[in-house]
Formats: C-alpha cells, structure tokens, sequence
C-alpha cells in the first residue's frame, strides 16, 4: 500500500510540479470478475461515509465504508444510534425512546475495505467485505442480505446468504445483533462529498 501511495504521490509530482495525495484515487483491491460491473470505481462514483477507522468490531483493523446509494439511510441510522444508545445522562424515571431505524433498499450496496493496523495506522490492503441488499425473498431471516469477502487478489473467500454456515461463523452472527438497524453497523459517519 505504502508503494501504492508514494508511486502515485511520485507520478503526480513529476507530472504537474505538485503534490496532491488522494488516498481514495488508487485502488489497492483487484475486483473479482463476477462483482466488476456492480463496483467499477467505486472509490470515486460511491459516497465515502468513514474515514480510515479503527474497529474493533472487525478484528482491530481500519476500515474504510462506501455505499452506492442509500447514505441517508446510514446516516440516520447512525444519529438514531446515537439519540438511543449514547445518552449518558439517562433518568431511570424516563420512558425509554422508542427507536426509529430505517431500512435499506434493494440493491443497496455497503462495501467495506479492511487494513492491518501498524502503528496505529492503516498499513496493508486485505480484504473487501460488503453487504448487498437483494429482492425480498431472498434471506428473509437475514434481512435479505448477501455477504461477500474476497482479498486483495480478488479471490472471493465467501458469498451467501446469512444461514450459510460460514457466512454465519464469520459475518451474520454479529450482524443478527442489530436487526433493528438492518443489520448494518453504522457507528459513524463522516460526509466526504
């Protein structure tokens, strides 16, 4: 990645006189053929709603989440998430809010890059996970999501739905935990466009 970065920082140095770092412009993840159409550019045409961040959720890697429609969907699921679960001054004489969490529409696609961490920093591309949201009927115990991860190659190391043993070992037993939010943890948001 580190090569990636300064290659592209060199190319655009010699090329305009100038440095201007664009992180998102390179694309370290070679895309599987099966998912090319649906993710051709996706760093670019996507709305970008995080930063690189530490997650814990996702074995101390950083992340990196895109979404090809349906942002507003995330974001207000994240400031739900907040109003609900982040009031540290709670009164246990209050009636609990009543949660308002919407749901994602088909063919909404929430892909997810995932870094080592090194230093406190993002270091080395490793995978793509995403989650696309199909037609009802298709897992109706899983929200209709398919799952999806393959590395840096793009050699697909899962797809299925969440009932699928593996699928449900690696991804869906976690995702289960937040039905209410479409099984989609959006637990933060920052606008990049």
């Amino acid at each position: 990645m580190k090569r990636v970065l300064l290659s592209l920082a060199a190319g655009l140095i010699a090329a305009s006189g100038q440095v201007i770092a664009d992180p998102f412009g390179v694309y370290p993840f070679k895309i599987p053929l099966q998912y090319q159409a649906e993710l051709s550019d996706y760093r670019t045409d996507w709305t970008r709603v995080t930063g690189f961040e530490h997650s814990g959720l996702h074995w101390q890697q950083f992340i990196v989440v895109f979404l090809n429609k349906d942002v507003r969907v995330y974001e207000s699921n994240y400031l739900e998430y907040l109003r609900l679960y982040q009031d540290y001054d709670e009164d246990e004489d209050e009636e609990e809010p009543v949660p308002n969490f919407k749901s994602y529409s088909p063919g909404t696609i929430v892909l997810k890059e995932n870094f080592s961490s090194q230093s406190g920093s993002p270091h080395e591309a490793l995978t793509i996970t995403m989650m696309i949201k199909r037609q009802p009927g298709y897992s109706p115990t899983h929200g209709d999501w398919e799952y999806v991860q393959f590395d840096k190659q793009g050699k697909v190391l899962l797809a299925g739905k969440g009932t699928d043993s593996a699928i449900q070992k690696v991804c869906a037993s976690c995702h289960e935990s937040i039905k209410e939010r479409d099984y989609i943890f959006a637990n933060f948001y920052s606008k990049s466009k």
